[in-house]
């Protein structure tokens, strides 16, 4: 089987994993100014039990601090990787969003019932226009690195080639419940919790 340099593909030696991304890392242009998310007005009636006009607004979605818990991304085939994290801090705001990795919680990673390690550290930055149901996804810059195991050896690839997997990108959308947040964008799906620390 030919060997795809993806950090996940590589980490697990299954070179099918994510064999339909790209070989070429994302660009990774500093984004513009993008407009920030902006809810729907509540609607004020013109009757006399109208709502007072300083009524809050409801939030948007995604918006704030989150942790993120987990992930699937899609490959050619159709074959799965399911990510578990513990400490992968992400901040929705104003339009942009950074995902922060530490490397003292590793990822683990599961594919074809095979599983691994993975330690990422440095942030993705992008942008991101649109309401929940039709949001666009834009890669910024990057910084960092990830590393893992394969045949005894350590390894070490630049954060673009993780972002080029992970990071959200293009048409997608987010749900949010109650603290939960359902962002899924590409061929990647996260599955999020609000950081009420």
């Amino acid at each position: 089987m030919p060997f795809v340099r993806r950090p996940l593909a590589m980490l697990l030696a299954v070179p099918a994993l994510l064999a339909g991304c790209s070989a070429t890392p994302a660009p990774t242009a500093t984004p513009s100014n993008p407009p920030a998310i902006t809810a729907n007005p509540t609607p004020v009636s013109t009757e006399a039990t109208s709502a007072p006009a300083d009524s809050p607004v409801p939030a948007a979605c995604p918006s704030g601090e989150y942790r993120a818990t987990g992930f699937t991304a899609t490959g050619a085939n159709s074959t799965t990787g399911k990510g578990t994290l513990k400490e992968v801090d992400v901040t929705f705001r104003d339009g942009r969003y950074v995902f922060e990795f530490d490397e003292d919680d590793p990822i683990t990673l599961t594919i074809n019932k095979q599983s691994g390690r993975v330690r990422i550290d440095g942030e993705v930055r992008g942008s991101y226009t649109g309401t929940a149901d039709d949001l666009t996804f834009t890669l910024g810059d990057t910084t960092g690195t990830a590393q893992f195991t394969q045949g005894g050896k350590t390894r070490t690839v630049p954060m673009t080639q993780v972002a080029a997997v992970l990071a959200p990108q293009g048409k997608g959308s987010a749900v949010c419940t109650g603290n939960d947040l359902a962002l899924a964008a590409g061929s990647v799906t996260w599955e999020l919790v609000r950081d009420n620390d």
